[in-house]
């Protein structure tokens, strides 16, 4: 469950001398005051603007990097055009080889495009000319991620939280990875840091919940679970758990409570209507619960303890034998295992 990072290309310019040999005094600063009007009408959000000042600029002079690397990033962060970007991103980086930023914003293209390896190999780039580079590191990072590649992944988030502590995307996915290998301890600590760092994520607190849980901390999953919903009160999977953790902790009103949220949130989930009848019935209201057993098969009809459940209802609740051996009979049909069934529709023939 790995965040989305925020990959947003800057379009701030690192200074890059014109070589002006071959030019006329004037041309150059003709150039030069073309790429100073498009990167104005960038960061006014006049991209199409941009785009032809930044052409005209590379008309007069051809081996402009900087306009190369601004077009680029204009080409994709304001006409979403990647492919372009691409060409003069490339361009950039082919013109002035130690141009970090442009490494940069050239990996963040590709991994627009889903071609991670490229976008790899444009990221470690910037960071082999400017090591400090930490959002370099940070996208590598997710690159590693995503191509399973979770060694690196580890490595290039500690390495981008040894310089930033507080960066709590880093953070996020690097518990998130120890959760995948199973290391429980190690993400509880990551995310008990960021939590204390940002009391107000949700996403946090979620997995903080979800893997105490796992660890059969009750308590603490409860405790989360809730602060998640205090920060986030549509988060369906928090309901859900605490739905069964509440019936657990034997408060069934609050489960009710929290099953019926996520029905609220979806009402197609049929699990979560399933729960509502067993404990809807337990609690005596019979008709609540039967309203939602029947909900649970319509949106399910192949739900097989749902079957099971609403004959235990008309059988013990309603004192409706015909009613339970009909849905004992499509439990069994559906494959039940249930011996005390089996029994009983022996006995009565089928």
């Amino acid at each position: 469950m790995n965040r989305q990072l925020l990959r947003i290309m800057s379009i701030g310019i690192m200074g890059l001398a014109l070589a002006l040999t071959p030019l006329t005094s004037l041309a150059a600063d003709e150039a030069q005051a073309l790429f100073n009007q498009g990167a104005l009408q960038s960061n006014n959000g006049e991209f199409q603007q941009a785009a032809e000042s930044l052409k005209q600029a590379l008309e007069i002079f051809p081996r402009f990097a900087a306009a190369h690397h601004l077009l680029g990033v204009v080409s994709f962060s304001g006409l979403q055009q990647p492919d372009q970007a691409v060409t003069h991103l490339k361009k950039a980086v082919e013109l002035h080889p130690n141009f970090a930023r442009a490494y940069f914003d050239l990996g963040l293209v590709y991994q627009h495009q889903k071609n991670l390896d490229a976008a790899k190999t444009a990221l470690k780039k910037a960071m082999e000319i400017y090591p400090r580079f930490g959002d370099a590191q940070l996208n590598l990072a997710f690159t590693y991620d995503q191509l399973g590649e979770r060694e690196q992944a580890i490595s290039a988030y500690q390495a981008v939280l040894k310089d930033d502590p507080k960066q709590l995307t880093a953070r996020f996915n690097l518990a998130t990875l120890y959760d995948l290998q199973g290391d429980s301890d190690q993400a509880t600590k990551q995310l008990q840091k960021l939590t204390s760092l940002d009391p107000q994520d949700a996403n946090a607190w979620l997995l903080l919940a979800q893997l105490s849980e796992k660890d059969q901390k009750e308590t603490q999953a409860i405790d989360a679970y809730k602060k998640a919903l205090q920060i986030s009160p549509d988060l369906l999977d928090a309901h859900y758990a605490l739905g069964y953790l509440m019936q657990a902790q034997d408060q069934p009103e609050q489960a009710v409570n929290h099953f019926q949220e996520v029905v609220r949130l979806n009402p197609k989930h049929a699990e979560a209507q399933l729960n509502l009848g067993v404990l809807l019935a337990n609690l005596d209201k019979l008709d609540q619960a039967e309203q939602a057993y029947l909900a649970a098969l319509k949106l399910n009809p192949n739900l097989v303890e749902g079957y099971y459940n609403l004959g235990v209802f008309y059988e013990f609740h309603r004192k409706d034998t015909d009613s339970a051996l009909e849905q004992y009979r499509k439990y069994i049909e559906l494959g039940g295992q249930d011996d005390r069934v089996k029994k009983l529709l022996k006995k009565v023939g089928k």
